[in-house]
Parts: structure tokens; C-alpha cells; sequence
């Protein structure tokens, strides 16, 4: 069994499998830091520290997710599995290159099988899981950023801005979403960078954006910064820092971490968009030394909230 269905489970046995859940996506986001400092301090080892760390992060961010996007918990002996592909694509591919993710890859995609058709909450899975398909057959750093962690951001879009909009999600939306970004990967592997455009288009034909208030005007700049990819592959890779600021870090990390949400007030996406115009400038020691004070600075605000780890059933 690969899933524990949620409301047609054990209590206790459902309980364990969601503590190791979160446990494994506390030990991602830890790894997270440790790969984005590492691309920091290490030159010489920067873009596979930075790509890695970026994994690392919407590995934890989406796992975490999980349960509610396919109505189920996966065996905890799956979710340790799963993390460990991880931790051996992260080790091996300098080597062998994202191939190395394969058992990775595979093993995730096959626990979102539970939740890819049926329900309206399901279809916007087809986005992630072409992601995860796509990781191993990248074969440059952008390439794999432009896979699972764009994937990853296209999905989430997807379920804010048609909730935002109140228009509900469909089989028939989310699939064009979905092919339209495989066939973008596609053409941005066969040298087509201005590809990643066509996917953004989609979604903000099909939700209109709105511009007023933080994640909003973060979600529409990201959307094109990540079509600039032709200019210089740090427009894509900082325009990340942006997006996270704006959504998976002040919401997801901590619902990760079993802490309060602080409240923050713009300073993360502030500090993130700064160092997205001085990296991509030229001025690459100040934005290290920015995006290493964000991570300090968000590891600070968490911890100092309130823990509350859910309590075991009756």
C-alpha cells in the first residue's frame, strides 16, 4: 500500500505516515539551506549547489502539499525512499548529470497517480508531474530549473489565480497548462529560450492576474522574468528568489517547520527583488551576500514562532 486515503484510514497509522511527511519535508528545507549557502561560499561548485538547493526547496514545499492534492498520505516507508533518491541524485549528478534524479522522479510521480484525474482539485497535478518527468532529461542548470521547480510554480499559479478569479479548475485547462509547458521545455532545449513564455500567456488568459497586493505583482513579474532566459540564465535563476519570497516562504515553510506565520511586510520580496537587480547587473557579492542574509533571516523569524505540532488522535 503507497497510500493512506484521508477520512478512510487508521487514525494512528494515518497519524505516523503525515509525521513523517513533514519530517521529511523539515529535513528538505534544512538541506535547502545548507545547498543554497554552499552555492554561496563555493564558486566553483555554484550552479549545482544553487540548482540543487532549488530542488531541495520545491521538493519540500510540494511534498508537504501532497496529502491535499491527492486526498492521501503516502506510506512513511515511501516518503523516506523518495527522500533518499533525492539525496543520491543530488550527490551523483555532477557525475552523471540529471539523469541521476531518475528513481527520483519516477518514485514521485508515481504517488501523485493517486490524485491525476477525477476531481477538479486533481488536474492541477498534471502540471507538476510533467515537471517531475522532464528533471531527468535535462541536460544544463537551467534546464533542470526549468523543470520540476518551474513546474512546481506553474501548479501552484494555477490553483491561486483561477481560485483568485474564482473560476474553477478544469481537466481541459490544466492539461493545455501542462502541454504547453512540455512543449516549452522542449524548445527551450532545442536553443528556443523565449519558450517558457508560452505557459504564462496561458495562465493569465485563462485567470487574469491581480496586481493588488504582494504575490499578486510577484506572481505577474515572475511569469515573464522567467522568459528572459535569452539575456542571461541569472534572470531566471533570481527571479525564483522573488516568487518564493512572495508565496512558498511566508505561507509553506511555516506550516513545514509547525510554526506560526510570522508577519512579514514585504521585506522578504524587497530583499529578494534587490538581489535580483544587483546580480543581474554584475554586482554578484552584495546579491550572495543578500540572498545569504534573506536565508539567516527567515530561519530567525520562523523559529521564533510559537510551535505547534499537531496532536496524536484520540
Amino acid at each position: 500500500m503507497l497510500w493512506y486515503v484521508i477520512g478512510g484510514s487508521e487514525p494512528s497509522t494515518f497519524y505516523k505516515a503525515t509525521l513523517h511527511l513533514v519530517w521529511s519535508a523539515q529535513a528538505a528545507l534544512y538541506l535547502t539551506a545548507a545547498l543554497f549557502l554552499a552555492g554561496l561560499s563555493l564558486p566553483q561548485q555554484h550552479q549545482h549547489f544553487m540548482v540543487a538547493g532549488l530542488l531541495a526547496f520545491y521538493h519540500a514545499v510540494m511534498y508537504v502539499q501532497l496529502p491535499g492534492f491527492i486526498n492521501a498520505v503516502p506510506h512513511r516507508v515511501a516518503t523516506w525512499v523518495l527522500l533518499a533518491f533525492f539525496l543520491l541524485g543530488v550527490a551523483v549528478s555532477p557525475g552523471v548529470g540529471y539523469l541521476a534524479y531518475l528513481p527520483y522522479s519516477l518514485l514521485h510521480a508515481v504517488l501523485y497517480v493517486k490524485g491525476l484525474w477525477g476531481k477538479p482539485t486533481y488536474y492541477p497535478n498534471l502540471i507538476t508531474v510533467a515537471g517531475l518527468l522532464l528533471l531527468p532529461l535535462s541536460a544544463a542548470p537551467l534546464e533542470a530549473v526549468l523543470s520540476f521547480p518551474l513546474a512546481s510554480v506553474y501548479s501552484l499559479m494555477y490553483r491561486i489565480d483561477f481560485s483568485r478569479a474564482k473560476k474553477r479548475f478544469t481537466a481541459a485547462t490544466a492539461a493545455a497548462v501542462a502541454a504547453a509547458y512540455v512543449a516549452a521545455f522542449l524548445a527551450v532545449k532545442a536553443g528556443y529560450l523565449w519558450a517558457v513564455a508560452v505557459p504564462s500567456l496561458l495562465l493569465t488568459i485563462f485567470a487574469v492576474p491581480r496586481l493588488n497586493d504582494l504575490y499578486g505583482a510577484s506572481a505577474f513579474f515572475f511569469r515573464w522574468a522567467v522568459a528572459l532566459a535569452p539575456l542571461g540564465t541569472h534572470l531566471v535563476y533570481m527571479a525564483f528568489g522573488v516568487i518564493m519570497s512572495a508565496l512558498c516562504v511566508p505561507y509553506f515553510i511555516p506550516a513545514i517547520l509547525y510554526r506560526e506565520v510570522p508577519r512579514y511586510r514585504g521585506e522578504l520580496v524587497a530583499v529578494a527583488a534587490t538581489a535580483y537587480v544587483l546580480r543581474n547587473a554584475g554586482f554578484a557579492a552584495p546579491a550572495a551576500a543578500l540572498v545569504a542574509g534573506l536565508i539567516l533571516y527567515v530561519a530567525w523569524r520562523s523559529f521564533r514562532e510559537r510551535y505547534y505540532p499537531p496532536p496524536p488522535p484520540p
